[in-house]
């Protein structure tokens, strides 16, 4: 499975995607068969289609990982262009669809009315359906950076796939009610991450609760950087792709980063669960590719441990911040008891009270909203005990059916 490095790295190329700013810049666009690889890739991957629409702007790339020499496209990543601002029509599909909300475009001709054409959210819903089509079997998902990403979000919503971008503008307000629907029953599936000091990227809120807002400055704002903050290269990663943030960051993003992470995890583990439930007789040739020995270890294995320790931790981070409630409260009171000291107990609290201070906002609806999270986690943590039970049953009868693939995977 890609990397969040991986994404970052898909993210950048589609800019590339672009025939006129490969001219200006004397360099080749990036093609259909090109080969993707290098030092920040997990692995090598194949470029299976672009597309290039010089009529609203739109430009998209699908990838798939090379295995064995040949693409696996049980796995594909769509990734879109973000706004190039030498692009009259990247700048005016910002203006109309990520500040507007219409998904049309209306070109100004000088000659008569301005000339309405789809715009590059509908070009985008278009080249994902021909992926779709073309690869039926494969797991998809998207991303992107700024326009890019709010295009992904929008594609990943309405197709009920898994993003993760980088500095997008939410697009709840494009959204068809079945993908706000579907949203909402499935957070963490989408993953914009976002710096908190860039304005570009944090445009639009976050109604698709798509957002992971992370400090990736050192030293705090600063305005003559502001441009620096919604860039691609702001973003660093450890040596296994993961992102990492230098700065600090709130318990809320921490924690908001830890549950992507783990109901990715969880989503990665239900693609192989009902891949394996639908074999019969054998693997077939994509699956053998999909279910290989080193996937299957990381998934049952590496993925196992990484999952426990995610929500756990996510559990203890919310237990403290109940804890920290508490204790807030408490010396929230003392304090005021040591301003008033001829006052009772009772007008202590009635005075706290009338400034906004209770310990109902400061203690009980911040506790009861944790323990919701807690119990959340918990239930997390009984799909994924599930889920790997039924992943390994699974397993264990294909093993008993293929002796090849017996050969293959030791446990």
């Amino acid at each position: 499975m890609a990397t969040e490095r991986d994404y970052n790295v898909f993210a950048d190329e589609a800019y590339q995607i672009d025939k006129t700013r490969a001219k200006n810049e004397d360099r080749a666009p990036l093609l259909k068969g090109d080969i993707l690889e290098g030092t920040k890739l997990s692995q090598s991957y194949i470029v299976l289609e672009v597309a290039d629409n010089n009529k609203n702007g739109m430009q998209a790339m699908a990838v798939a990982p090379i295995k064995d020499g040949i693409a696996d496209t049980s796995e594909v990543i769509i990734a879109y262009a973000g706004t190039d601002f030498d692009d009259k029509l990247d700048v005016l599909t910002d203006a109309t669809t990520v500040v507007g909300g219409d998904i049309d475009l209306s070109i100004p001709q000088w000659w008569s009315a301005p000339k309405k054409i789809d715009g590059q959210a509908i070009s985008a819903q278009k080249f994902a359906t021909s992926i779709k089509k073309s690869y039926p079997n494969a797991v998809i998902s998207t991303t992107g950076h700024s326009l890019g990403e709010y295009l992904a979000i929008y594609i990943a919503a309405e197709n009920k796939w898994k993003n993760t971008g980088f500095n997008g503008p939410d697009p709840y307000n494009i959204l068809s009610d079945d993908a706000k629907k579907w949203i909402k029953e499935n957070p963490g599936l989408l993953a914009n991450y976002r710096n908190n000091y860039d304005k570009i990227g944090n445009f639009g809120g976050n109604k698709t609760g798509a957002a992971i807002l992370l400090d990736v400055s050192k030293g705090g704002y600063n305005p003559a950087k502001s441009l620096d903050y919604h860039g691609l290269s702001t973003w660093q990663f450890d040596k296994s792709g993961n992102l990492v943030a230098p700065g600090r960051s709130s318990r809320d993003s921490r924690l908001a980063q830890m549950e992507a992470t783990t109901r990715y995890q969880l989503w990665n583990l239900s693609v192989l669960s009902n891949k394996l439930r639908k074999s019969h007789g054998g693997l077939s040739s994509s699956e053998e590719i999909f279910i290989n020995s080193g996937e299957a270890l990381i998934v049952v294995n590496g993925v196992s441990t990484m999952m426990q320790n995610g929500l756990n931790t996510v559990i203890k981070e919310y237990q403290q911040a109940i804890t920290e409630a508490e204790v807030l409260w408490k010396e929230t009171v003392e304090r005021a008891q040591g301003i008033g000291m001829d006052l009772s107990y009772e007008e202590v609290i009635g005075a706290l009270a009338s400034g906004g201070a209770t310990q109902a906002n400061i203690v009980d609806e911040p506790t009861a909203f944790y323990e919701q999270r807690i119990a959340s986690a918990k239930q997390m943590l009984e799909e994924y005990t599930t889920l790997i039970t039924e992943i390994q049953t699974s397993i264990d009868q294909q093993l008993a059916k293929d002796q090849q693939l017996a050969k293959d995977i030791q446990f």
